[in-house]
């Protein structure tokens, strides 16, 4: 359950998302005498109360040993309205979500709620057209009698699309045991080394890059890694030209009124 509540996939941004605690946590101050910051969004599930928004900040209470007193909010609604209202909060929120995030989450809603196609457009800032397509992969997959929606849960909208074509995505795209391990290991060393400094200054890190060695950036490019990531980097930017296409025509609509 904790889960549908976690829009962001935190894997693939440690730097960026250990400073935004860092940052939290300098805001709240010492533990003594804390500093609240925005409320916590929260709903009653039944036997507990979830965290719908406000992960980040509760971590950081959690930190400097808040316990007491913190600000919340409570959502009142269904299930599926507190996913949607997750993900739209989420959306705004200061550590953006990236495509990959919206569209993931974009994924379990059509898998597990009973929203209408705009509720999930509006919630996670994907396009139209998009869901109408996870709506098609989720039937396509599920034509097999062996398959369930809990299967699919596992799957990320990458991957099912591509199990719908018939490619053994997550043969493809996981890397070796070895290499993963040794990637680890250089993420260790990376974030001590710069921590955020390529977000907080991408231009000067990707020029250190090339200074370092002209032939690196081609041979990044070479690999699945960032060959993979530059693909799905093209493909939110046609994702977000049709999300734009969508609106101008949404408004046309209504100026026909």
């Amino acid at each position: 359950m904790v889960s549908v509540f976690q829009p962001r996939m935190l894997q693939g941004r440690l730097a960026e998302d250990e400073c935004h605690i860092e940052e939290l946590q300098a805001a709240i101050g010492h533990g003594e005498e804390p500093r609240m910051l925005d409320p916590i969004t929260v709903w009653w599930g039944g036997d507990i109360y979830y965290v719908v928004d406000g992960h980040h900040r509760l971590t950081a209470y959690d930190r400097q040993k808040v316990t007491t007193d913190i600000p919340v909010e409570v959502f009142e609604g269904t299930l599926d309205q507190a996913m949607a209202h997750s993900a739209a909060l989420n959306s705004k929120n200061r550590l953006p979500m990236r495509l990959e995030d919206k569209l993931n989450y974009a994924w379990r809603l059509v898998l597990v709620s009973s929203l209408s196609k705009r509720q999930i457009v509006d919630s996670c800032g994907v396009a139209n057209g998009t869901v109408g397509e996870m709506r098609s992969v989720k039937a396509k997959l599920l034509e097999d009698p062996a398959t369930t929606v809990e299967d699919l849960q596992s799957l990320s909208w990458k991957d099912a699309r591509m199990n719908s074509r018939g490619v053994a995505a997550k043969e493809l795209t996981c890397p070796e045991a070895a290499v993963r391990k040794r990637a680890e290991r250089y993420v260790k060393s990376i974030l001590r080394a710069v921590k955020d400094r390529p977000f907080v200054d991408p231009e000067a890190f990707a020029m250190a890059l090339v200074m370092l060695d002209e032939r690196l950036p081609s041979v990044l490019m070479q690999t699945d890694a960032w060959g993979d990531a530059f693909r799905e980097t093209v493909e939110g930017l046609r994702n977000d030209l049709e999300s734009a296409r969508d609106l101008a025509a949404l408004w046309d609509n209504e100026d026909d009124y």
